[in-house]
């Protein structure tokens, strides 16, 4: 009768004596640590110096535009491509309050009792900004910051603005109607448009309690006075967001002037 033969490789056999044999000894006590006396103590968890707390909110690179672009951003419609003609009969007045604004922050006229002076004869390079100095340095006497908003706002036009937003690579222009590039190059890492990105900085100010420069104030204040609020925020936020506008720029006389421009129409 044949035997099967295993496939099991072939191992050497020791009789259990000799396995016992070949095993070292195990010692009955714990062995003893041999501590180099070189080596440095290890520091204790609590003697280590604790890292720096993180902050819980990313840091945001706030990329500003000037206050008339932001202005116009904020009205154009993500659907429709353009500013609904509503908006269109407040944002005039609103724009050039928003360019005396930025020519007022950047030190180029000075505001004194309402009435608006220039302070530098220096060109900005900017036709527009330029122009708007050139008239109100013509004039004999210094005129009220209404006359001015009124002035401006009669011979400004949307699309002129709307062009400034398209050499920034904010916008294109096809078929009269304006889309966003997205990302906005400012921030090429998120997947937003440059409306995004001011209203949620906006929105930050407003809500969260976050700082806020002069232009965002001049910002606001402009919304506030031509009733563009609700652009930026919900219908449960307004009611809110009105009264804490209102105290972050009081004394705000740009639109201030503006508010009290519609308010005669």
């Amino acid at each position: 009768m044949e035997t099967q033969s295993t496939n099991k490789p072939e191992t050497e056999l020791i009789s259990e004596p000799e396995a016992k044999s070949k095993l070292p000894a195990r010692s009955r006590t714990p062995s003893k640590k041999i501590l180099n006396p070189e080596a440095k103590p290890i520091p204790s968890p609590e003697s280590q110096p604790k890292p720096p707390a993180r902050s819980r909110t990313p840091s945001k690179k706030i990329l500003k535009l000037p206050i008339p672009e932001e202005l116009l951003i904020l009205t154009i419609d993500d659907n429709g491509g353009s500013v609904a003609a509503p908006t269109r009969t407040m944002l005039h007045n609103g724009l050039a309050a928003a360019f005396l604004a930025e020519l007022v922050l950047t030190k180029k006229m000075q505001l004194a009792e309402d009435r608006l002076t220039i302070s530098s004869r220096t060109p900005t390079g900017d036709a527009l900004y330029d122009d708007i100095l050139s008239m109100i340095a013509a004039e004999k006497k210094p005129r009220r910051l209404s006359h001015w908003i009124q002035a401006i706002g009669s011979k400004l036009t949307i699309k002129q603005v709307a062009l400034r937003l398209v050499e920034r690579k904010v916008i294109v222009i096809e078929k009269r109607q304006y889309s966003w590039i997205i990302p906005y190059p400012a921030f090429p890492l998120v997947e937003a448009s440059a409306k995004y990105q001011v209203k949620q900085h906006l929105r930050g100010i407003v809500l969260a309690g976050e700082p806020a420069s002069p232009a965002d104030l001049a910002l606001l204040c402009l919304l506030k006075a031509c009733r563009l609020l609700r652009l930026v925020f919900t219908r449960d936020e307004r009611k809110f967001a009105d009264k804490k506008v209102d105290v972050l720029v009081q004394g705000e006389v740009f639109g201030e002037a503006v508010a009290k421009l519609l308010s005669e129409k």
